[in-house]
């Protein structure tokens, strides 16, 4: 009888005629990388959400595969214009999409609690397409939000007010945010920008902080993990040197903030249990003490981990205090710094 070949075989090209290729990085049941450059991704990542009747997908290049996911509020009225929310998911530059599960529910739940119209990107994975890949396409997303070609869209043309103007993002979209307001504060488009939220942002260096020093081994995100996407992340020529300008930005703040006159308010959450908590705040202290932004703000919830703002309950009133503290302080954010 011949020899079965396994679906997994396939989708890594294993050949019997040839060298198996050898695995150079992997993340358990999420990532294969091997020495040929193939990458195997687990299909357990696809949990997607499908569009609902407040969601829908715009495409802005079919070439390089950018899509945004547009979120608006239930029963919004025709003639509304809404603030827009700019929001970049996590994911360690590696893996997820608008679609994801927890995507998808976080920006709906943000829509619907904050009257807004949100707008998830879908940016270009790593290691396929290592950074500057992701910080391109933000830039790309956003220059198109303020294009003619953004207004053929129905609800873009009829709900965006592109005078209020958010960026947010979670972990690694976090990380997108910083290096977008240092491409966008050359352009006309700047004062839209009304304010920033960063959550849980994800930055590293070389030398480690106490947050990754006591970080356990049974987290969400542990140091090892973070160490892996930053080789998957940064550019080869960078040979994963986490004190490169793209993961550790505090390093360079005084340079890359050299042009730049003024950033707009900022929202920085941090958790305790994260191993990255440290770096979050070491980035608030930075950015406060630049003197270039005009109010920041930070919040940290000790008892927290990595994640933890995506845990919605059904019911408003069963979601964690840490959950329905972050919504409060997030929508008079929104509130006190649009127009």
């Amino acid at each position: 009888m011949e020899e079965e070949v396994t679906t997994s075989e396939l989708r890594i090209g294993v050949e019997k005629e040839t060298q198996v290729p050898t695995l150079v990085e992997e993340f358990p049941g999420f990532l294969k990388l091997y020495d040929d450059g193939r990458i195997v991704r687990s299909e357990d990542l696809i949990v997607s959400l499908p569009l609902s009747v407040n969601t829908r997908d715009v495409v802005v290049d079919e070439a390089l595969g950018l899509w945004v996911r547009l979120f608006l509020p239930p029963q919004t009225p025709t003639s509304s214009k809404l603030t827009v929310g700019l929001f970049f998911h996590g994911g360690g530059f590696c893996f997820f999409s608008p679609a994801y599960h927890y995507s998808h529910t976080f920006c709906e739940k943000w829509a619907a609690s904050f009257g807004v119209m949100i707008v998830s990107v879908n940016h270009r994975l790593a290691p396929e397409h290592r950074l500057p890949a992701a910080y391109d396409d933000s830039m790309a997303v956003l220059q198109w939000l303020f294009s003619t070609e953004r207004a053929s869209d129905p609800w873009l043309d009829a709900h965006a007010d592109l005078s209020n103007v958010f960026v947010m993002g979670e972990s690694s979209g976090g990380n997108i945010v910083h290096h977008l307001l240092l491409r966008v504060h050359a352009c006309d488009i700047f004062n839209n920008i009304r304010g920033a939220i960063l959550i849980q942002s994800f930055f590293s260096a070389t030398d480690r902080t106490h947050s990754e020093n006591v970080c356990p081994l049974d987290v969400l995100v542990t140091v090892e993990a973070c160490d892996r996407y930053w080789r998957l992340a940064l550019p080869l020529e960078a040979h994963g040197n986490r004190n490169h300008p793209f993961s550790n930005p505090v390093m360079y703040l005084p340079s890359q903030f050299s042009g730049v006159i003024s950033i707009p308010p900022m929202l920085v959450v941090v958790a305790g249990k994260d191993c990255l908590r440290d770096r979050g705040v070491e980035y608030y202290e930075a950015i406060k003490s630049s003197g270039k932004c005009k109010h920041i703000d930070l919040m940290v919830f000790e008892n927290e981990d990595h994640g933890f703002h995506r845990c919605f309950r059904d019911k408003d009133e069963d979601n964690p205090t840490a959950i329905r503290e972050l919504m409060r302080k997030a929508e008079l954010f929104l509130a006190s710094n649009s127009h």
